[in-house]
């Protein structure tokens, strides 16, 4: 048996044991696990790759990474999103870097070039040359996908589409937020920087699904949003919580203005490590990745959507105020949270953690946690 908070004692039976069980600790630690993940997790599954407004016409471009995979994704000359991996066929070298606009993909190492659409179009060579017809050599292709205007990249050619993997998904954002319709991706004002910690990926989402240390942990978090009240819902591959403003417009956190700001919260999981957000704050719209770097490193990047113009004279300064919070406050709370608990996983008496599981008290529950390991667990045995 076990006492939750209010001192209360919990009764488990047997039967239940096993699935309060949480994921063992060598899944935190292990490269063995991570070398798996990579090849059934992060190859198999949708990234995300850009923000469909930096593939405005024919010809942008935007490269990425997938754990050491070159990708780039590209509009072509019918207007149509393609993603190809980053190689040239002839010898391996890297085609495009970062992003901008081409007419013809050309090969910096031995000048072979291709269209849009990845056929090649030239390779030079003589009369006498021998080399592979033409028809022969493309680029290889990549699936993509669109989830609201973020565009993602998929290398496993089965991949089901991204309505069928994540269902019902953008249309519950929609229905929750239909604001940010309205939102627009401005790569000079919005937020896209890494939050590294010396903490597993998993566990960081992990951290990221329960409220459990909320009032613990997070002082002005809790004075500004009513974390008791909090409302948690599961499904196919992604999971939502609510978390209902406390009201407090002169909070521990930073200002708010009712008459302008979101008050509420909302947070959607995305398996396996995307998520999306709206924060209490003037207007925004936010996804984060988690990309490990090593079983005991990983880091999050957010990219943030806004208002396409300032809603009421503070918004800037108030939006500035909730970045500030967010870098100085909420942030190292959770990494000094998340990188002990990383060195708990090396400890030889550490086996495996527990769930808390409370279907009366959401603020409490790992019940997301709980959701999140089983879909891991089924995804690595596949």
């Amino acid at each position: 048996m076990s006492a939750n908070k209010s001192g209360s004692i919990i009764e488990f039976n047997d039967s239940s044991i096993e699935d309060l069980k949480a994921l063992p600790a060598r899944y935190y630690i292990d490269e063995h696990v991570l070398t798996q993940e990579k090849e059934q997790l992060f190859f198999k599954t949708w990234q995300y790759a850009c923000h469909i407004s930096e593939l405005n016409g024919p010809g942008d471009y935007v490269a990425t990474e997938i754990l050491g995979q070159n990708v780039f994704v590209i509009r072509d000359e019918d207007n149509e999103i393609k993603a190809f991996y980053n190689v040239c066929p002839h010898r391996g070298h890297k085609l495009l870097q970062g992003t901008g606009k081409k007419r013809v993909i050309v090969c910096p190492y031995h000048q072979w070039s291709y269209s849009l659409d990845g056929n090649l179009r030239h390779n030079r060579k003589t009369s006498t040359s021998q080399s592979p017809a033409a028809n022969l050599i493309c680029l290889n292709s990549v699936r993509v996908d669109r989830l609201l205007d973020f565009v993602f990249v998929n290398l496993d050619p089965n991949a089901l589409p991204i309505a069928e993997f994540w269902p019902g998904l953008q249309e519950h954002v929609l229905a929750t937020c239909p604001e940010i319709k309205s939102y627009v991706f401005n790569s000079a004002a919005t937020v896209i920087h890494p939050v590294e910690a010396q903490a597993n990926w998993k566990l960081q989402i992990d951290n990221f699904l329960e409220c459990y240390h909320c009032s613990i942990g997070h002082k002005s978090f809790s004075d500004m949003l009513d974390v008791c009240n909090q409302k948690q819902t599961l499904h196919e591959n992604y999971t939502y919580a609510f978390i209902p403003s406390s009201g407090k417009a002169d909070n521990l956190a930073y200002p708010l203005d009712p008459r302008y700001d979101v008050m509420d919260l909302h947070f959607w999981y995305l398996f396996p490590n995307l998520g999306l957000g709206v924060f209490s704050g003037t207007g925004n719209f936010s996804l984060y990745q988690w990309l490990p770097k090593g079983t005991d490193r990983a880091f999050r990047v957010s990219i943030s959507l806004e208002p396409a113009e300032p809603t009421d004279p503070g918004m800037m300064e108030r939006r500035e105020l909730r970045a500030k919070w967010g870098r100085e406050v909420l942030q190292p709370e959770d990494i000094s949270f998340m990188e002990s608990s990383q060195q708990g996983m090396h400890q030889r008496n550490f086996e495996h953690g527990w769930y808390l599981v409370d279907p009366d008290n959401e603020e409490i529950s790992e019940v997301m946690v709980r959701h999140f390991h089983q879909t891991y667990l089924r995804q690595m045995s596949q």
